[in-house]
């Protein structure tokens, strides 16, 4: 569960949230999306015998890097252009954002009334779009090896010491998960206070982002 994309994930969504009570609120239903893909995965197969095949990794984990290169550059470029203005962004609603820009881009167009790309609205996190992030990632990454892992279990132990085991491994993933976001939100709230730390958490987040994305 103390994953470097979960860290990335998870502050992502408490770096963008005022309220420390909504962060908490918010990262736990992350840590729930992924344990629930998790979970079902891993029902399928102890109980059926089905495994993710090899490709959904190979597919799903270039689609996360994108996301964190695209956060790594648009930071820096927050960063030189607002200076002490400058405000983390969650790179899902900067996603979801630009892509809404782009399909209005594309009706104005369409109807004969071109517009510039403007990539306007803040879009922040809710209850059903960190559920909804945390379930695509926990179908991407190591999930394929987590099946396998549960299979293997079943089949030497049996259907019921497989489904103990893949109980015991949610709750440790929704436990680390939940420590990570009480870490960054405690992180978070600090350096707020102070705006040439908050920046520099700004600057560190873009490194990471950059690095863990390629």
């Amino acid at each position: 569960g103390i994953d470097w994309d979960h860290i990335a994930a998870i502050s992502d969504i408490t770096g963008t949230v005022d309220s420390p009570r909504r962060g908490f609120l918010l990262g736990s239903l992350y840590a729930l999306g992924h344990v629930t893909v998790v979970t079902i995965v891993g029902i399928f197969a102890i109980l059926v015998g089905i495994a993710l095949p090899d490709w959904v990794d190979g597919m799903m984990e270039p689609v996360v890097g994108a996301t964190l290169v695209f956060l790594g550059l648009w930071i820096v470029y927050s960063l030189i252009r607002s200076g002490e203005n400058f405000q983390l962004r969650s790179r899902w609603m900067l996603l979801f954002d630009g892509l809404r820009a782009l399909w209005s881009w594309a009706l104005g167009r369409l109807r004969g009334t071109p517009q510039p790309i403007r990539v306007q609205a803040k879009s922040s996190y809710g209850v059903r779009t960190s559920f909804g992030i945390g379930m695509i990632h926990g179908i991407g990454a190591e999930t394929a090896s987590q099946a396998i892992l549960f299979l293997s279990i079943a089949g030497v132990g049996g259907k019921l010491v497989g489904s103990l085991m893949l109980v015991a491994f949610a709750m440790g993933l929704f436990i680390s998960n939940t420590g990570i976001v009480v870490a960054s939100i405690f992180g978070f709230r600090v350096a707020k206070e102070n705006r040439r730390a908050y920046m520099a958490v700004g600057g560190a987040a873009a490194l990471f982002s950059l690095i863990l994305g390629a």
